[in-house]
């Protein structure tokens, strides 16, 4: 169960630009609930469909699954980080009792304490979309069409 090294490069390349475009999307007032939901919970199963579209991944089994899912919800949730914890910070300087006053008190209480933070919620995602992970090669590989195994006819003489 190696993990190839281009095969990692592409994941989290593709996980980063999610993260980064959800963290943008969370902003918006309208839509953040569901950008949110679809960064905790939906990342790695988009991820790995497109990756298995694209053909960039073969036949996956769950265990690989759960750990592409892993490691999607990881990078996924600190490119998330690395956009909407500015962006926060700002509209909450700005606006002083806006709805992301947390963010910005969390940013100010010290760069050590924010770090850790998005480590361990990274964590937690992570853990999340390894289970999303698993779930969508289960699911992937229950429907897609397998070969023809009764085809193969071998006769073994004494």
């Amino acid at each position: 169960m190696l993990l190839k090294e281009l095969l990692f490069k592409q994941m989290c390349i593709l996980s980063a630009i999610l993260g980064l475009v959800l963290g943008v999307l969370t902003i918006i007032p309208f839509i953040c609930n569901f950008s949110f939901f679809a960064l905790l919970i939906l990342s790695a199963p988009a991820i790995l469909y497109y990756m298995k579209k694209m053909e960039m991944i073969g036949i996956l089994d769950i265990k690989q699954g759960a750990m592409y899912g892993a490691i999607i919800g990881f990078i996924s949730f600190l490119g998330f980080s690395v956009s909407f914890v500015p962006l926060a910070t700002i509209i909450a300087l700005i606006y002083k009792g806006s709805f992301y006053l947390g963010v910005s008190m969390l940013f100010r209480s010290g760069f050590f304490v924010l770090i850790m933070s998005v480590f361990f919620v990274a964590l937690l995602n992570s853990l999340l979309n390894a289970f999303t992970g698993m779930v969508t090669m289960f699911v992937y590989n229950q429907l897609e069409a397998k070969p023809d195994e009764t085809k193969t006819d071998i006769e073994i003489e004494e």
